[in-house]
């Protein structure tokens, strides 16, 4: 090297996805009421939940007939077919070789954020990708995914204005992904996530999912989910 030169490469960052479904007016035109009658029909499925600070957060169902499996649900195929592409798209992109591994929706739920309220801060430990798509969410609460940098800066503190002077992309705990409706976005589901108050008087709607990686039937790998014809139920 002639001259000194000097660089910091920011490794092993998250891979975050998001994009607009085609046709995505049409859709939640079809989709919106049928969520709305099942939260009319059933309020005994309907469950509110406070934070560690006891305020009120969203609504989601529960019980033997919540919503958690849209995936399945006929009414909802034309979301989810377009879904499935994006997800295939961004899984591929990751390099995985869809020739031995099976792409599982496992669960997939509607989520109501009235006025002043949020979802709590949180993660997905039983899948290996989450997604949510807004059905009706302009201005309705940003999601903000958050991280604890404090490890990967050497540091074990969190990262805050008490010990920072200036915020760049090496040092950044937090990345708002602002909430469109129509808009899908993917993201490892170890990422800690949350959203922000629904300002608006009007109830904010979104759908979110898990997904599961298996190996296909007749494929093995010492570090892989097997397929789920080799379990067995205890």
């Amino acid at each position: 090297m002639e001259k000194e030169e000097a660089t910091i490469n920011n490794l092993f960052g998250y891979r975050l996805f998001q994009s607009s479904i085609k046709d995505y007016k049409k859709i939640n035109k079809k989709i919106t009421p049928l969520i709305e009658k099942f939260v009319k029909e059933k309020p005994g499925r309907f469950a509110t939940t406070t934070d560690i600070n006891g305020k009120e957060t969203s609504t989601s169902f529960d019980g033997p007939d919540a919503m958690d499996n849209l995936h399945i649900r006929p009414e909802y195929n034309d979301l989810f077919q377009e879904l499935n592409k994006h997800i295939v798209a961004y899984i591929q992109a990751l390099g995985y070789d869809l020739k031995k591994f099976n792409i599982n929706i496992v669960k997939a739920w509607s989520t109501y954020t009235a006025k002043d309220q949020h979802i709590a801060l949180h993660r997905h430990t039983a899948s290996h990708f989450s997604t949510v798509y807004y059905v009706r969410a302009d201005d309705m609460g940003d999601l903000q995914i958050e991280e604890e940098q404090g490890a990967k800066l050497g540091l074990y503190i969190p990262p805050t204005d008490q010990y920072f002077s200036s915020w760049n992309k090496f040092n950044f705990a937090s990345y708002i992904i602002k909430a469109e409706t129509g808009k899908f976005v993917i993201f490892p589901s170890t990422l800690m996530h949350k959203t922000l108050d629904n300002t608006k008087d009007k109830q904010r709607i979104s759908i979110s999912s898990d997904i599961l990686l298996t190996m296909k039937e007749g494929v093995s790998a010492e570090h892989c989910i097997p397929h789920p014809k080799g379990w067995r139920s205890i």
